[in-house]
């Protein structure tokens, strides 16, 4: 074991713990990510005047994409505290690299689109 290399000994109840503190910490952390979610998609409800809204989210990452209980408590979480809204969540698969530029190239043409006269 990785505790054995390093000449350290643990027991049956320390591994329970470290158990226990690693469920609360990433339960806590897709609760957090859950909340900043449901805040920005029920502001877009809100800014577009309407009762419920219908709205895609693309999430990329190890984290979301491999953790047993991440993407439920992250829904689950968005669910709760944004009744009003649907959101669908679609894994991206290609990287953020890919993700960062599209997110650039938006920012750009909406800035362009903000100095031009109407």
């Amino acid at each position: 074991s990785i505790l054995q290399s390093l000449g350290l000994d643990s027991t049956c109840d320390d591994s329970i713990i470290v158990k226990e503190v690693c469920g609360a910490v990433s339960r806590r952390a897709a609760q957090l990510c859950g909340a900043g979610m449901a805040a920005i998609v029920d502001k877009i409800r809100e800014n577009r005047g309407l009762d419920n809204l219908e709205i895609t989210v693309g999430v990329d990452g190890t984290l979301y994409k491999l953790h047993p209980h991440f993407s439920t408590v992250l829904k689950d979480t968005v669910r709760d505290l944004a009744p009003k809204c649907k959101v669908d969540f679609i894994l991206s698969e290609d990287g953020s690299g890919k993700g960062a530029a599209l997110i650039t190239a938006v920012a750009r043409q909406h800035h362009i689109e903000k100095q031009e006269p109407h």
